[in-house]
């Protein structure tokens, strides 16, 4: 599609799946645009570049199931605050060279994403897949740096066990990471996971203004090795951590398994607060009793649901991963 056959001033939002653009060099019929989504297209670094150049007040950019015959970077104006990218697998690299991106969310390898100067972003998406060569977020201090200000965040499985602590040669190594603005976050466990209840409530403690919790426990039993048994184990019980700022709490996957009830309780017993907890079951014939569930507050409302008939109306603002 020729950018010259869009001849529309007031044109604001362009949505194009399975075709490309082509950027006339004279062409002003996309200088009022402000959000551009491409799915299934393939983008060359020329275009890209092209764009932030076209379109000098787009706000948005969103890549969904792109491809690419080269490396490119994201530029854009002042004015540029939101970039989406999801299953971009194709792409080699995405270099970002703009502090002012305020929406961030991202589905992808590790290795893949790459951040020139820290951006303050309130609004994150941090869904990581395992690279070939596995590199731990722990590793990439811009992506560190790009969650210190965020008050929204979903994160993956991956990504907790990249900031969680651990032994490296026998030394142990935390990872210091505070997130004093978070209100909201939702962690979602995929597939097999190395991620133990202590990985969970160490993220949560360093939220101290978290008020809504999102757990997506998966469809597997939480790591229960000899690192638990000999070392996490004993942490959990020896640990005086509160949540006086959760309010909500809400468990999708939920199958009544040890290492699920001690996670869960151990929440709902130290967030004195707690005004909702929603639990979602795995399996429809399991049965959540209240004697299941320790709380601290009289005020707390259990709710209990079975595998798809989730009728609580209570979502992540992200929606699902």
């Amino acid at each position: 599609m020729e950018s010259n056959s869009i001849d529309i001033d007031t044109l604001y939002v362009l949505k194009l799946t399975g075709c490309g653009l082509s950027l006339s060099p004279n062409s002003k019929s996309l200088r009022f645009l402000k959000s551009l989504s491409l799915t299934r297209v393939q983008v060359v670094p020329l275009f890209i570049k092209k764009i932030f150049l076209h379109c000098v007040v787009l706000e948005s950019l969103a890549l969904d199931d792109c491809s690419s015959t080269g490396d490119f970077t994201i530029k854009g104006s002042n004015k540029f605050r939101t970039l989406l990218i999801r299953n971009c697998g194709d792409i080699t690299l995405i270099t970002v060279e703009n502090q002012n991106i305020n929406t961030f969310h991202y589905d992808g390898q590790i290795n893949k994403i790459k951040f020139v100067d820290p951006i303050i972003s309130k609004d994150v998406i941090l869904n990581l897949g395992i690279a070939t060569s596995l590199q731990h977020i722990s590793e990439r201090h811009d992506l560190i740096e790009l969650l210190r200000n965020v008050q929204i965040l979903s994160i993956n499985n991956i990504v907790l066990e990249g900031l969680s602590p651990k032994y490296v040669d026998f030394e142990h190594i935390d990872i210091e990471l505070y997130l004093p603005n978070l209100k909201e976050l939702q962690i979602v466990i995929y597939g097999l996971s190395f991620v133990n209840p202590c990985d969970f409530i160490l993220f949560v403690k360093n939220c101290p203004q978290i008020e809504r919790l999102f757990l997506d426990l998966g469809n597997y039993a939480m790591e229960a090795g000899s690192y638990w048994n000999s070392i996490e184990k004993e942490k959990l019980e020896n640990c005086k951590i509160e949540f006086p700022q959760i309010k909500l709490l809400k468990v999708k996957g939920f199958k009544k398994l040890e290492l699920e009830m001690k996670l869960v309780n151990f929440f709902s017993s130290r967030a004195k607060w707690l005004e909702s907890l929603i639990i979602v079951s795995k399996d429809n014939r399991l049965e959540i009793e209240l004697s299941d569930v320790i709380t601290v507050s009289n005020t707390t409302i259990l709710s209990t649901y079975r595998q798809y008939e989730d009728k609580s109306c209570v979502f992540p603002k992200h929606g699902d991963l």
